[in-house]
């Protein structure tokens, strides 16, 4: 199953989180829509964190570092399920994960419910180069030092994630 397109259906949420229509993956953000993501954290052996950078032609974040996997659920399918799916859609990976947690922010006019998952791999595959620039696996120290010297060069989203979950990574 492909990655949600603009036209694609996703669950429509409330402030709990509890699903209240659906709406197009497009719209969402500008009717100020609640919707639900789920990002994974891939570790490798050496505790390295895999980032994806986003792909300059992307619309929104262009050029900026950011989880090792970011999904926008299909309507009706669970956070796991929607984690899972696009680990395998862009890395090719299909290895267990495991639910680390949940928060939710603002982005732009919305409330975003996101789970975020850890998985472990040595390597990956970049499969969806429209999508994905590049991948690498970096240290947490170095992202860490990064984003205090330069936060721009990464999606908010993973900003806010990793100060969340970051700590749970060593």
């Amino acid at each position: 199953m492909p990655a949600p397109t603009p036209e694609a259906l996703i669950d429509a949420v409330n402030e709990r989180d509890e699903e209240v229509g659906v709406v197009q993956r497009g719209d969402a953000l500008r009717q100020g829509r609640n919707f639900r993501t789920a990002h994974v954290f891939v570790l490798d052996r050496n505790g390295c964190l895999l980032l994806q950078r986003l792909a300059p032609q992307r619309d929104r974040h262009p050029g900026k570092w950011g989880s090792s996997v970011a999904a926008y659920l299909f309507a009706g399918e669970s956070y796991r399920q929607g984690a899972a799916r696009r680990m395998h859609e862009e890395l090719g990976l299909d290895v267990p994960i495991t639910r680390l947690g949940k928060i939710e922010m603002r982005d732009t006019q919305s409330l975003k419910f996101v789970s975020v998952f850890l998985a472990c791999a040595d390597s990956a595959e970049r499969r969806e180069p429209d999508h994905i620039s590049e991948i690498e696996f970096w240290p947490i120290e170095a992202i860490e030092a990064r984003l205090q010297e330069r936060p721009g060069e990464f999606t908010p989203t993973f900003a806010q994630l990793f100060s969340a979950f970051g700590g749970t990574l060593r």
